[in-house]
């Protein structure tokens, strides 16, 4: 079972035209049946970015998307993860800018997963993760 990233939800919505495609991709397996993670705090950061692009209207259309995916877990994000996130930049010295990673990679350790969809690269430089996409 793989996490799907904030990303992949981004590039579907704005069909974005180099990695619109893929990620549509991607969501069209989950459509179908591939069991997937994603988690509150991945979508919250969904909900922020079409915020910050003053999309707001996006969201309700985001969030249907998201309840009608059957076969993706909506995790909950939870303080553990945080506290992890803190211990997992501690040990790795990874920059503060890649803090959500580091949170959701602590979500995936504490889910047992280590593949992740996403075309974050800041992934790539975290112990245990392989990132697909």
């Amino acid at each position: 079972m793989r996490f799907i990233d904030s990303n992949v939800f981004i590039y579907h919505l704005a069909a974005d035209p180099h990695y619109g495609g893929r990620a549509t991709g991607i969501l069209k397996r989950v459509e179908k049946g591939e069991e997937t993670i994603t988690s509150t705090l991945a979508v919250a950061q969904v909900c922020s970015y079409l915020r910050w692009k003053k999309k707001e209207e996006v969201i309700p259309v985001f969030l249907d998307l998201i309840r009608g995916l059957t076969s993706l877990t909506k995790a909950e994000t939870e303080f553990i993860d945080f506290v992890e996130a803190v211990d997992l930049q501690k040990r790795t010295q990874l920059s503060w800018k890649a803090w959500d990673d580091m949170v959701i990679s602590a979500q995936m350790k504490r889910l047992s997963l280590s593949e992740i969809y996403s075309r974050d690269t800041d992934f790539d430089i975290i112990p245990q993760i392989k990132r697909v996409f």
